[in-house]
Formats: structure tokens, sequence, C-alpha cells
């Protein structure tokens, strides 16, 4: 076996031109994984890799009814890719017209951050629960949030109780 990889290797021929080929197509994939992560695109990217995979396992098996349907399934998600993902190409495109394409994106709290901002989320649920006034909070796990954050008000502040408090307060400035 080794030998057959060595001799298949010693048959390529890699020039400059395929390095920068390879390293394009390697940073427009990740950036493709970056743009995608945290949204609802994710778990659909998930389903269809699902779906691909029993496609060829059922081709490979000689199940033919069952590979027969996924093929149609899939010809059928071809069509439908471009209407279920339209926010994300949409969001891409405009990333890609405002060179934040080429940006790096992440942030992350250390645990000593995060501490704070959760008693400071503490503090304002206890007053707005001394006042009866109801406050609808998210906090994102498994299904992302990113595309439906974006189509808000980003607010340049530090997480306090006084900003939630304002925030979920009837009549207040910053409530809805």
């Amino acid at each position: 076996m080794w030998e057959q990889l060595r001799f298949i290797l010693s048959q390529l021929e890699v020039g400059w031109r395929d390095i920068i080929d390879i390293g394009i197509v390697t940073f427009v994939f990740y950036r493709l994984i970056l743009l995608l992560r945290g949204t609802r695109a994710e778990q659909l990217i998930k389903g269809l890799a699902i779906l691909l995979l029993a496609t060829l396992i059922s081709g490979q098996l000689g199940i033919r009814a069952m590979n027969w349907l996924l093929i149609q399934t899939m010809t059928v998600g071809l069509i439908a890719i471009p209407i279920v993902f339209q926010p994300e190409l949409r969001r891409a495109l405009e990333e890609l017209g405002r060179g934040r394409f080429f940006q790096r994106t992440s942030f992350t709290f250390d645990e000593k951050e995060f501490e704070l901002m959760l008693d400071e989320l503490l503090k304002a649920i206890n007053v707005l629960v001394k006042k009866k006034f109801g406050a609808l909070i998210v906090f994102e796990r498994e299904t992302g949030l990113k595309d439906i954050k974006e189509t808000g008000i980003r607010i340049d502040g530090l997480v306090s109780a006084e900003l939630l408090i304002n925030i979920f307060m009837p009549h207040s400035p910053l409530h809805d």
C-alpha cells in the first residue's frame, strides 16, 4: 500500500501556481465556513451532508429505490438551495462588497468577563421581577442567532444591569 502511495505521489507534478491555487481555494472555503458558523444555515448544511452521504452509501449498497429517491431529493435540493440560503447568500455578497469578507471575525469572552456579564444580568432580572415586568432574553445554544442578531441595532456599550433594565422597562427610550 505504501509503495502504491509513493508511486502516485511521484507521478504528481505540483508547481507554484498549483500551490497558490490550493491556498486561495482553502482560504475561500475557510471564510465561507466562518460566515455560515452560528447561523441556521450551519444546521442545513449538516443535513445536506448527511443526505449526500446516504445517497452515496445507498448507491454503493445497490439499494435502488432508496438511491433513486435520494437522488431525486438532491436534485430538488439543488434548485432549492438559493431559495433556502437567500439570507446567507445576500449577507455574503454584502460583506464581499464592503470588503469585510477578508477581515477577522472572532470575538470571545474570558471566564471573568462572562461571570461579570452574568452578575449584571441577574441584577437586572431581580429588578424586573420586583417591578413585575417581563423580559424575553435569549441565549444562543445549538441554533445560531447570528442572522437574527444582524437585523437589530448594535449598542456599543458594556453589559450592565442599568442598561438591561432600560432595554426591558416599558416606556423607556431603549424599550422596543
